[in-house]
């Protein structure tokens, strides 16, 4: 009978999934102080924190005496109201989902900390090694089917990211950390070295397509298949042949409204906002007149907004041709939604268009998004050493083998190229579901993402723009009236 050791550090994708988890032992936290009790905000649904439950168990295990608390509370702009009040508060959180937005609202508080510090640090940390018995292919289990422990050991390792490690992230996510992103930065006590963020998993927009649809509109490529468009000029005239034949049909539906200005802004160098001062630059004459294309667009009934029909357009996609969108515009982290009835429509997923320019080029960007970690000092005797918990925390989270299962549950991107390599993510990426295709679409995607500079009244103006469209849209406000409002709004002048 052959007996071999299995560490922690080599834990299958099965492990990670918590199939046969080795930590179901770890400590529950009773009785543990607020000293040693890092408390990570977050947005997970129900199924997404069954999956973290795992990393929590890895590390409770890894590091004994030290609990991880974690809470769903609410949605990203729930965080962020959490996080602001609760950094003026006896109990704040340790770590927290956040977007740029947000970050610089905290960075005033000057308890965003500086991950470079642990990223680029050499020095060891010592962590329990949990080492189990095997009898051939079958592990000894206890009473309550958890593996039995031959044996702990002391273990040791780096406490930062090798130069290969800090590569493998994919560069547009692992840049947008850098406190160069925010405006006065150095007023807080940042470099332009600093990292105040990590990506944890991202999405960006996509098309998702009725290919039934455009196969009918005689919408194809040469060898007959539906073909998705390339540019915006592109859907347009798409829409115009859908619309003619479906005539109680809208042909394009799209989610975000800012998303869309912002896009539009970053495609064709028209400026939306600026780090420094004057922080507005959307009232501009070019983006006006793109606002009026689209309320001709509108009025002929070419297209939706998510605030013009009242729900995520996905609700018109999935109803088919006749009475709903022929392309639906959202998030690839919400493929799922875009999913029809089986035998609805035959579908397809694309990248975003792009904007075709004066010299014959095609501008693709497309907007980051997905939630980034963010770190915070607390007011405690063990305020270091509770910081670097709280990284090793953040090093499990963004683990390879972690982030493909949390991609798989959740339909986002990893922000690890590596994390394409294990078989487990291969075989989703593999497959047939919406989800997959969208998770493939996304990752051609990765050298045209962007992300906006972040201030203090950053977060305004994306709302604000988003209203523009709106009103513009829809004839409530004529496009300079609505950007001179917004522009005043925000605060300028």
């Amino acid at each position: 009978m052959k007996n071999f050791l299995k560490t922690i550090r080599t834990l299958s994708l099965v492990l990670v999934l918590g199939v046969v988890l080795f930590a179901m032992t770890a400590c529950d936290g009773f009785g543990v102080d607020n000293s040693k009790k890092i408390i990570f905000y977050h947005t997970m649904g129900d199924s997404l924190q069954q999956v973290l439950e795992t990393a929590k168990a890895k590390f409770e295990a890894k590091f004994p005496g030290w609990v991880i608390e974690h809470t769903q509370v609410g949605g990203y702009d729930d965080v962020k109201s959490a996080v602001v009040a609760d950094l003026q508060g006896q109990t704040q959180p340790s770590l927290a989902y956040c977007y740029a937005d947000h970050v610089a609202q905290y960075l005033t508080t000057k308890k965003v900390v500086d991950m470079s510090k642990y990223i680029n640090s050499t020095e060891q940390i010592t962590y329990t090694s949990y080492e189990y018995e095997m009898d051939g292919e079958d592990y000894k289990l206890d009473e309550e089917g958890n593996k039995i422990v031959a044996s702990t050991v002391e273990a040791q390792e780096v406490v930062g990211y090798t130069a290969a490690e800090i590569e493998d992230f994919v560069k547009g996510y692992y840049n947008e950390g850098f406190a160069t992103n925010y405006a006065d930065y150095e007023k807080y006590g940042y470099s332009a070295t600093s990292i105040l963020t990590l990506p944890f998993v991202k999405s960006t927009e996509l098309v998702y397509y009725n290919k039934t649809a455009l196969v009918d509109c005689g919408i194809v490529d040469a060898a007959g298949k539906a073909k998705a468009p390339v540019t915006w000029d592109e859907l347009w005239e798409d829409a115009a042949i859908i619309k003619a034949k479906y005539p109680d049909s809208t042909p394009v539906g799209y989610d975000s409204e800012a998303n869309w200005f912002i896009t539009m802004c970053e495609q064709n160098g028209w400026g939306y906002t600026s780090a420094t001062e004057p922080h507005y630059l959307f009232k501009g004459e070019k983006q006006a007149q793109w606002l009026d294309t689209l309320a001709g667009y509108y009025d002929k009934g070419y297209l939706t907004t998510q605030s013009a029909y009242g729900s995520y357009t996905s609700n018109l996609f999935t109803k088919g041709v006749e009475t709903g969108v022929t392309f639906s515009i959202g998030s690839s982290g919400g493929a799922n939604h875009q999913k029809p009835a089986d035998g609805t429509f035959e579908w397809g997923v694309a990248r975003l268009p792009g904007s075709l320019q004066s010299d014959g080029t095609i501008a693709y960007k497309a907007i980051s998004q997905g939630p980034s970690l963010c770190m915070f000092f607390e007011d405690v005797e063990n305020a270091e050493e509770k910081a670097l918990m709280t990284w090793e925390f953040v090093k499990i989270l963004l683990e390879p083998d972690f982030l493909a299962a949390f991609s798989i549950a959740s339909g986002y991107n990893p922000p690890r190229q590596s994390t394409f390599d294990i078989e487990a993510y291969q075989d989703h990426l593999n497959g047939t579901s919406i989800t997959a295709a969208a998770a493939r679409a996304a990752a051609t995607m990765v050298d045209d993402f962007f992300t906006s500079p972040a201030f203090v009244g950053s977060s305004t103006a994306r709302t604000q723009v988003g209203n523009v469209l709106v009103y513009a849209m829809t004839g409530q406000k004529t496009a300079e009236k609505a950007l001179a409002d917004a522009y005043v709004n925000c605060g300028g002048k």
